[in-house]
């Protein structure tokens, strides 16, 4: 199997990464970051990373040592999705098996219609990662469209995960931290505008 995300080790450099917490991303050259913040607890629930035309949500849960988790959150999207009719079905990709499916939306003009979307599941060391991959790296039909997946992929497998050792019970969700709060160094490097965007080393920040 292909290596996934990193756990991560007090020798592993991640200085030039983004540091959310328990998720590091890498710093890649046009990477966008969404992070969806509560504004009541200042933690994110997911964050999503923008790459070209392809978006991918990231979000982090527990997990039991002893189980595989990503088989029956798999299995529950799946029978959730066809009780909405919605056409899909269980591929192996890079990460493991993954679900492929054609999901309805509606766009900014009110117009519906349909977008492919793929959702992988990938297993650490009492860990998950659900991530949501939408766009150009969600289609499978040519070239170009493997070309972007695989970018996207990329990106998943230079993720580094730190679980840490609090106990929490298998399946709730990890808190993502803004990079402002759980960095060391100083604050951003420009300051954040109206829209909450703003500049952090090598990254565009929107929170």
């Amino acid at each position: 199997m292909t290596q996934g995300p990193l756990e991560f080790h007090s020798e592993l450099d991640t200085s030039s990464m983004l540091d959310l917490g328990p998720l590091f991303l890498p710093n890649i050259p046009g990477l966008e970051v969404h992070l969806d913040l509560d504004p009541r607890s200042g933690f994110g629930k997911s964050v999503s990373l923008h790459l070209n035309m392809t978006i991918a949500e990231v979000q982090v849960f527990a997990a039991a040592a002893n189980e595989d988790p990503w088989a029956n959150m798999r299995d529950a999207i799946v029978s959730g999705l066809r009780e909405q009719k919605v056409d899909c079905t269980v591929e192996m990709g890079r990460f493991g098996t993954e679900i492929h499916a054609i999901m309805p939306t509606v766009d900014l003009d009110g117009n519906a219609h349909v977008q492919p979307v793929r959702f992988v599941g990938v297993r650490g060391s009492r860990w998950l990662l659900r991530v949501v991959i939408s766009g150009d790296g969600a289609l499978v039909q040519t070239d170009q469209d493997q070309s972007a997946m695989s970018q996207i992929d990329e990106v998943v497998s230079s993720l580094v995960v730190r679980r840490g050792d609090d106990p929490l019970p298998p399946g709730e969700r990890i808190a993502l931290r803004s990079p402002v709060e759980s960095s060391d160094e100083p604050g951003p490097s420009s300051p954040s505008d109206s829209t909450g965007n703003f500049n952090f080393g090598n990254f565009h920040i929107q929170l």
